[in-house]
Formats: structure tokens, C-alpha cells, sequence
């Protein structure tokens, strides 16, 4: 969606004398209708000891990559002592800080300042470990983007996804920018991931040669099988608020859909239809559904209340949509549609009232699954037969390929510490 946004600077008065850590409210509000970005400049940071060149570099690499993958920024990286940009070139704003050793730890100071008054916007002391530098650095981002647009950053969320491996498809997590993968299953068809919150998620397996639910707490380390009823036993998605599942369930040989605790007690029935309902997921507010149904013989989105009722059917063109996915901003739900041998990434509004197709090239998109952003999804793409975790904004129309993999599922925002 290119949305048309104005790019302007809003500064708020400033005293006229303020203390270099003083916070100052700035948010600028991006035009995407080019692809245009926002540039922010930044430099080196000072070393309290030349051993410390490498953590920097780490660190602004990361930082750098950050900007980037935000769709928002054009970072340019200012490099031994530099204090402008090549050819006088502007930007809205200048990171700069400085790197120490506190004991047995890093410390860096860090500021945020205004390109051209050099006026703080804000100030930031972290204290850390070896292990953590790529932490700081996603937390750094967050936080950039926060004070100048006032979006929710995404760089400290993971993915999980599925590898097909030989006879069996693993489950693997991986950060949202394609570090640090790590397998979570062996030797298992796995389908189906979706997260309960920051550490739980749910998944279904076939180590028992039955479409089973599993939930998965990492923190803990565990692991539950939760639905093992014979047929289908797939999580579409969890309502924080009720503390409720959304469920696929086969329990009359037909796949109706379900509430059922985390701990898999089973509630209240949504569907009772001749027709396969599958696919359930929670509207941000938890008031709505939106699911899958063959009803009028073909697949088509339909949405119906938390009690079942009122269900209505929400896509009206093509022959074949499935996949719903209901933006964490609540204004859109992002489905696949299949038009030929193609699936198109399209967006809908819950009234029906605004219809997008994202791409219409011959790049296929299945199973998308939103950030908590609201701006990215991240899809399933096939290359030369290969499927990818395809990350896609949907302001810029910007395509990153992720992982190698399908069945992408995007994690909420971490706990505030």
C-alpha cells in the first residue's frame, strides 16, 4: 500500500538552555508514495580504549541495519570524525555516543540530536554484556523510531517458521532480521505455528500420526501437548484479554471451529456448518473472527462475532482466499488469493470497503502473518520452487528475503522491563 504521507519536522519549544541527557518530543511522519526515507545520520562512536573498536563497529553495524530494515530511514554511517554528510547533503537527525568499560561490563552513553541544531532529542546510558551488543543495538532502533515517526519498533521480535527437511518439517525461531536460527523440533511434521505471547506458542505436529497441539514455553523449557482429540487440532490464534484459544477441531469428522483454554480445555463451539470452517483469528480488540469457509463452495474470508454470530462473508472477488491475518492496528486483514497458479498478498478493510493487492507480479505469497507494527508481513514466497520467509512492507512495497522456509509466524512485542 503506498499511503500518502507528508514528511514534516515537528519540534516542540525548546528553553533555552537544556541539559545534554533533556528529552525532547520529535516525530516526523514519513511520505511512502515514492519509496522515500527519512535520512539520520550515524557516527562512530567515541572509545574510551582502542580495544574497544571492534564491540563499536558491531555495534553501529547493527544499529545501521536496523535503520534500514525499518523502511523508514536512509542511514549513512559517518566515519572518523566526520560531522557532515558528503555534498552538504541533510538529514533529519545524528546518532552519536561514545563506548567505555564499566568493570566487568560495556557502558555506552548514546544520544539522539537534532541534524542541524545538534539540539538533544534524547539520551541513553546502557550498561551490558558481550553476549547482549545486538540487544542494545535493536533496542537503540526501537527507540529512534519511536521518538521521530512515533512507530512501534519490531527489532526486538522473532519469527518462527517451518523447514521442510527430507520426510518431516522442523519448527524454527529465528530474530526478525534472519539472526540467530535455531531449530526447536527433530524429526517432526510440523504445521500451523502461532504465538500465544512473548515466550508461549502454540503448534501442530504429526509425531503421533495425528494432527495434534502442542504449546511450547520457552522460558520454562517445556513443552504440552494440548489437543490430541482424533482429527484436526490446529491454533488460529489467542485472545489475551479472554485468555482463549481460537481452534480447528474435527471433532464430528467435519472442521468446525472452537474456543479451548491454553491448557486445553475445551469451550464453546463458533461454527456449525456442513461447509469446512478453518483458519481462525482473533481481531485485535477480541470483539470478532475472521475465518475461512467453503460455504458458497469455494474458499472466502468471513468474519463472525466472538460468539459465533453474525457471521458474514468478507471477500467477494476471486474464487480462492485463504489465510486471514488481522493487523495488530485492526484497520486491515491481509489474506492470499489465488489467481491462476499465482497466490496474491491482498489487504481488506473489516468493512470491505477498502480492497488492495499488494504486488501483481509473479512472485507467489501465502500465509502472511504480521508484525506488531502493523506495516510488515512476512509471507510465504517460492523461488525457483524453494519456498522463503518473504518480509514485505506494505507502505514501501519493499521485499527482503528472510529465511529459507514457510509457515512464518510473527512474535508479539518482548515484556517492558
Amino acid at each position: 500500500m503506498k499511503r500518502l504521507r507528508t514528511i514534516f519536522l515537528f519540534l516542540s519549544a525548546l528553553a533555552a538552555a537544556r541539559a545534554a541527557s533533556a528529552q525532547l518530543d520529535v516525530h516526523l511522519s514519513t511520505s511512502k508514495a515514492g519509496g522515500g526515507r527519512i535520512p539520520i545520520a550515524v557516527r562512530d562512536f567515541r572509545l574510551e580504549r582502542a580495544d574497544l573498536r571492534s564491540a563499536s563497529d558491531y555495534i553501529v553495524g547493527v544499529l545501521l541495519d536496523d535503520l534500514e530494515f525499518t523502511d523508514a530511514f536512509a542511514p549513512v554511517r559517518l566515519q572518523g570524525g566526520a560531522d557532515s554528510l558528503a555534498g552538504g547533503a541533510a538529514a533529519a537527525a545524528l546518532v552519536e555516543g561514545s563506548l567505555g568499560w564499566d568493570g566487568s561490563r560495556y557502558a555506552l552513553s548514546v544520544s539522539l540530536l537534532d541534524f542541524v541544531s545538534r539540539e538533544t532529542i534524547f539520551g541513553k546510558r546502557y550498561l551490558f554484556e558481550h553476549d547482549a551488543m545486538r540487544a542494545i543495538a535493536h533496542d537503540l532502533s526501537d527507540e529512534i523510531l519511536f521518538f521521530l515517526i512515533g512507530e512501534i519498533g519490531v527489532a526486538k521480535t522473532r519469527i518462527l517458521f517451518t523447514r521442510r527437511e527430507g520426510e518431516v518439517k522442523n519448527l524454527y525461531l529465528v530474530d526478525y532480521d534472519g539472526h540467530g536460527e535455531r531449530r526447536l523440533t527433530e524429526g517432526e511434521l510440523v504445521v500451523s505455528p502461532v504465538w500465544l505471547d512473548w515466550s508461549r506458542f502454540c503448534f501442530t505436529s504429526y509425531r503421533r500420526d495425528n494432527p495434534d497441539c502442542y504449546l511450547m514455553d520457552l522460558a520454562r523449557g517445556k513443552r504440552l501437548m494440548i489437543s490430541s482429540r482424533v482429527g484436526i487440532n490446529v491454533a488460529g490464534g489467542f485472545n489475551p484479554a479472554s485468555d482463549e484459544l481460537v481452534m480447528t477441531l474435527s471433532l464430528a469428522g467435519n472442521s468446525e471451529i472452537y474456543l479451548m483454554s491454553p491448557g486445553g480445555e475445551l469451550g464453546r463451539r463458533l461454527t456449525s456448518n456442513r461447509a469446512i470452517d478453518v483458519s481462525p483469528v482473533w481481531s485485535p480488540n477480541g470483539r470478532e473472527i475472521a475465518f475461512v469457509s467453503d460455504r458458497y463452495r469455494s474458499p472466502q474470508i468471513f468474519l463472525m462475532d466472538r460468539y459465533g454470530g453474525n457471521a458474514r462473508r468478507l471477500t467477494s472477488e476471486g474464487s480462492y482466499n485463504t489465510a486471514p491475518a488481522w493487523s495488530p492496528k485492526g484497520d486491515l486483514i491481509a489474506y492470499a488469493a489465488r489467481e491462476g497458479g499465482v497466490y496474491r498478498l491482498r489487504l481488506i478493510s473489516p468493512d470491505g470497503l477498502y480492497r488492495e493487492t499488494v504486488f501483481d507480479d509473479a512472485v507467489s505469497c501465502e500465509d502472511p502473518s504480521w508484525a506488531p507494527d502493523g506495516r510488515h508481513l512476512a509471507v510465504t514466497a517460492r523461488f525457483g520452487g524453494e519456498p522463503w520467509i518473504l518480509v514485505v512492507d506494505i507502505d514501501t512495497g519493499s521485499r527482503r528475503r528472510l529465511v529459507r522456509g514457510e509457515a512464518a509466524a510473527w512474535s508479539p512485542l518482548p515484556p517492558e522491563k
